[in-house]
């Protein structure tokens, strides 16, 4: 094991990451709404804006190119993030990342869950040939619970394909299609620390080195950021989600934060109507849907349209032409009688009748 990998073990020890661990509402302690259920499978295009029935901008601002969302740190405490409105309970998550590199700079993919469960990757960002996999149950900050993986041949020069694999027996961590690691349900303190009740999804990228953070965190995330050697780009080109439950959504029945304690309430799924809702139609097929009365009234109507503009047209050029007319017979009847005046002067000064005035 290398110098890096030891250090960042040792880090880890001592801090994890933190900008996106929070919840509205936390059923252990209150009774809360229910969790919309995604309740299907659904392959989200992140490479243009997101729908925001889905997916919800929960802080700063994402830009969208042909590689994918864009999160950007470009100045102190920038940590964009979008989360979706929808909830798994058990599923495959696939995240195609390009992780952003910088000392102090962390990526991150986070499944969470309203009672604080938790499974993460997370890239930071002065290795960029490593991820790491972690997990946490009921936000108890247990440490040394995340393992390295090497990605080849690098994390932040292009897109890997990162999967996470969940279910009430097991979770798994996969890149590109290898098996990283696997965590049984009797593996995790027999049962008591797995990650188990319905989780939403948290994408985004935090300055975990930023000079006023705890010393811990700013160690495991390599040292201080450089602002100055910003803007320090994470890119999300497209992520699969696959529920494994269905449903409409998901309602914990108690306090006690186990799977077996989560109903999954029948019905429709509202996100999965929103994803499957058909797309908004062009002219050319709202035109063929209308019946052939109203397409005759409304090609009557700019037929008279039509024919009123060309009306006013005709007209103006007339009235145009009849003052271009006008003011041509002005000015030849201004050049005549000139002319007039002149032949006049003429025949004067020829026959001596003008005579010039001297002072």
């Amino acid at each position: 094991m290398t110098f890096l990998l030891l250090l960042g073990l040792l880090a880890t020890s001592i801090s994890s990451v933190t900008a996106q661990t929070w919840t509205n509402c936390n059923p252990l302690n209150v009774t809360c709404a229910p969790d919309p259920a995604l309740g299907t499978n659904a392959t989200f295009n992140f490479t243009s804006s997101l729908d925001d029935k889905v997916w919800n901008i929960t802080n700063g601002a994402i830009d969208y190119s042909s590689q994918g969302a864009q999160f950007s740190v470009a100045k102190r405490l920038d940590s964009p993030t979008v989360q979706s409105n929808f909830y798994i309970f058990g599923g495959i998550v696939e995240s195609h990342v390009k992780a952003a590199p910088g000392r102090g700079i962390v990526s991150s993919v986070v499944l969470q869950s309203d009672d604080l469960d938790e499974i993460d990757w997370e890239w930071v960002g002065y290795d960029t040939n490593h991820v790491q996999s972690n997990y946490y149950s009921k936000g108890v900050a247990t440490y040394g619970l995340a393992e390295f993986h090497e990605v080849s041949p690098s994390a932040t020069d292009g897109f890997h394909n990162y999967t996470t694999y969940w279910t009430h027996e097991k979770l798994e961590w996969w890149i590109d299609g290898q098996l990283q690691r696997t965590l049984t349900y009797d593996n995790a303190s027999n049962g008591t620390t797995f990650p188990q009740t319905p989780m939403n999804i948290r994408l985004g990228i935090w300055p975990a080195g930023d000079p006023k953070n705890p010393k811990g965190t700013i160690e495991w995330a390599g040292g201080e950021v450089n602002y100055e050697d910003g803007p320090y780009n994470m890119y999300i080109q497209q992520v699969r989600v696959h529920d494994f439950s269905s449903g409409k959504e998901y309602k914990y029945t108690d306090h006690t934060g186990t799977w077996e304690s989560i109903e999954t309430v029948q019905g429709n799924s509202t996100i999965e109507k929103e994803i499957n809702k058909p797309p908004a139609e062009s002219v050319s097929q709202k035109w063929s849907k209308l019946p052939s009365g109203a397409k005759i009234g409304i090609g009557c109507a700019i037929a008279g349209v039509g024919a009123s503009a060309l009306g006013l047209l005709a007209f103006c050029c007339i009235k145009q032409r009849r003052a271009g007319r006008a003011e041509y017979n002005m000015e030849n009847n201004k050049f005549d009688t000139d002319r007039t005046e002149m032949s006049n002067f003429q025949s004067q000064w020829k026959q001596g009748g003008y005579q010039p005035v001297h002072n």
